[in-house]
């Protein structure tokens, strides 16, 4: 039954995410993917955009190269924070 629920945040917490995204997504990456800006700017749930980042780094690799595509989309974990469990948010972070 929870799972059948669709989850969505409130517009104005995930404003800032949606705009951190399409920065870091920059003008070549939305060029060359128009459909991932389109579904970012639409997405109505953070779980949703912290999941549309994988997409992102094949987008962003294309244009600069993995490294950098990697190092541009972990910028964005800080504006996750409060939105999404702290479970979800440590994979990302580097490991020793």
């Amino acid at each position: 039954m929870l799972g059948s629920e669709l989850r969505k945040d409130s517009p104005e917490s995930l404003e800032p995410v949606r705009q951190a995204m399409l920065a870091v997504l920059g003008e070549n990456g939305a060029a060359s993917n128009p459909q991932l800006t389109h579904r970012l700017k639409h997405m109505h749930d953070a779980h949703a955009l912290w999941f549309a980042r994988a997409e992102m780094v094949a987008v962003l690799s294309q244009l600069h190269g993995e490294a950098v595509a990697v190092d541009r989309v972990m910028s964005l974990t800080p504006v996750f924070e409060g939105l999404l469990p702290k479970s979800l948010m440590e994979p990302s972070r580097p490991r020793r």
